[in-house]
């Protein structure tokens, strides 16, 4: 954790395209730490819904989501001289990119879109540039997601459903629904897995409804007032057929093209002890980490009571921290590279 003299630079507030973002230097470790916020306000959250949308971008030959590649765009062009300053000013430091979910998609593509330039371009070597996102969204193709290995680095911790959130996992939870034979489940009196199924389907459901139903009360807030500092565009309220996400064919529905999460990616698994007892008698929880090979992705929203927590900056920061503490220096280097 950076003590607060050494950030350079903090942006608390967010604009369209831009989260929050600071500026800090670790000097045990001999970092320049460009760190980006994860979904805070209501800007975030028009980013969100535009990385969330079905028409993507490609950024140089790959297929990646429109609002976090903006993002990273806006932060090259405006934030590339401070970064300069830093690196020269802290002669053999090294760039590191982190951030968390929203602010994750969008260091890992910023620290892609620094890796193809030249040194002549930036001023400094790419070699020093890396990135490490915790709970990143899907949002590269396979194959970038596979490049960029040696210099990305992404978390996901346990049933965290936003790294499996995107259109095609979206559509394989709808067909695993429809497709589950119900008086099956309902012959075998396993009503403890029905309750847990629903319950946790109608949290993703209301999870996703309560965004849309924020954007709406906010579209209308600025259209009342008048306000033109962000433009919304009012969509028809029917949907054309041509966008959905789930398109229709012979019966069945078509599954959207797969998006990943960039980089190596370790997933931190929740363990149970049951030989150490704990207050409610279920055992002492702990975390092991896993790594997973490049473009091996989350292709299955878990519906577990723990798909939102999972997701919330301290349980990876407690999680994580927890683990780290078993392993040797050497490792936890190897890990951060």
């Amino acid at each position: 954790m950076l003590r607060e003299s050494n950030v350079l630079k903090f942006v608390k507030n967010s604009s369209v395209m831009r989260p929050g973002y600071y500026i800090g230097i670790d000097p045990r470790k001999k970092l320049v730490i460009f760190g980006i916020r994860g979904t805070h306000t209501v800007y975030d959250l028009i980013t969100d819904i535009v990385t969330s949308s079905d028409g993507e971008v490609t950024f140089e030959g790959y297929s990646t989501h429109f609002g976090t590649a903006e993002a990273a765009r806006w932060f090259l062009h405006h934030e590339i001289g401070t970064i300069r300053q830093c690196l020269e000013k802290y002669e053999g430091f090294r760039l590191r990119l982190v951030g968390h979910s929203l602010g994750a998609a969008t260091a890992s593509l910023l620290a892609i879109m620094l890796r193809k330039r030249s040194k002549k371009e930036l001023g400094f070597s790419p070699d020093v540039v890396s990135a490490v996102g915790y709970a990143t969204p899907p949002c590269v193709s396979k194959e970038l997601a596979e490049t960029c290995s040696d210099f990305v680095t992404t978390i996901v911790m346990q049933d965290d459903i936003v790294p499996r959130l995107s259109a095609a996992s979206l559509a394989r939870l709808r067909n695993e629904i429809l497709e589950t034979d119900w008086m099956s489940v309902v012959e075998k009196a396993d009503w403890k897995s029905i309750v847990d199924l629903v319950t946790n389907a109608k949290l993703v459901v209301s999870s996703v409804q309560d965004v849309a139903r924020k954007l709406a009360d906010y579209a209308h807030f600025k259209s009342a007032n008048g306000s033109s500092d962000v433009a919304i565009k009012t969509e028809p309220t029917s949907v054309p057929k041509k966008v959905t996400a789930l398109q229709k064919e012979e019966g069945a529905y078509t599954v959207p093209e797969e998006l990943f999460v960039p980089g190596t990616v370790y997933y931190l698994k929740r363990n149970i002890d049951d030989h150490t007892g704990s207050n409610d008698n279920r055992g002492q929880e702990y975390f092991s980490l896993w790594r997973r090979h490049p473009g091996e992705h989350f292709q299955k929203i878990i519906l577990s009571s723990n798909l939102i927590s999972d997701h919330r900056c301290d349980s990876h920061y407690f999680a994580l921290r927890d683990v780290l503490k078993g392993l040797p220096l050497s490792h936890e280097e190897d890990l951060f590279r």
